[in-house]
């Protein structure tokens, strides 16, 4: 093995990704709390469960990714929800036309468990909710890619999902001008 890989192995070693900033602890039921991504990059069933991956916020290369892990006893997946959450001090991201836009709220996926749920902050989820948006590829595109891993998660679970899928509900519901 050459030097240079090695090397690499070993920073990555080193290398902790965060995921979940926080962790909540309510009636016998967890709530993991991710950071906030830009949008969802990828879905796949692997063999240590169904892996999600997301860019990270501010950083065109960098990602994360975690694993729904298979139904142990006593367990049951409930569903997926869509949302957003209040933040307490907002932050400022300047776009592509050099403005600069206040972020109050962020947008999440959850999967919800009997035991807790896991609430994935996304903040493309924004972009749906936005009619003016509606004819844009990027529109288009994170909408079908959000379908299609429903339809993958529930299949995972061995759970019927309805054939327009969770998120278009969620988005007749919250869309605004």
């Amino acid at each position: 093995m050459n030097n240079f890989t090695e090397r690499f192995r070993n920073l990555k070693k080193k290398t902790k990704k965060i995921f979940f900033y926080k962790i909540e602890e309510k009636e016998n039921k967890k709530t993991y709390y991710s950071i906030i991504f830009k949008h969802l990059i990828r879905f796949e069933i692997t063999r240590k469960g169904f892996r999600i991956t997301f860019q990270k916020f501010n950083d065109i290369r960098g990602w994360n990714f975690f694993n729904l892990f298979p139904i142990k006893e006593n367990e049951k997946f409930l569903g997926i929800k869509y949302g957003w959450d209040n933040l307490e001090k907002p932050f400022f991201i300047t776009g592509n036309n050099n403005k600069r836009y206040a972020v109050k709220k962020a947008y999440y996926i959850e999967y919800v468990f009997k035991k807790g749920s896991i609430k994935c902050y996304v903040q493309s989820l924004w972009t749906l909710l936005r009619k003016e948006k509606k004819q844009t590829k990027y529109y288009k595109f994170t909408l079908e890619h959000i379908k299609e891993m429903e339809k993958t998660v529930y299949e995972f679970y061995n759970k019927k999902i309805k054939e327009e899928g969770i998120i278009n509900k969620w988005i007749e519901k919250n869309q605004t001008l």
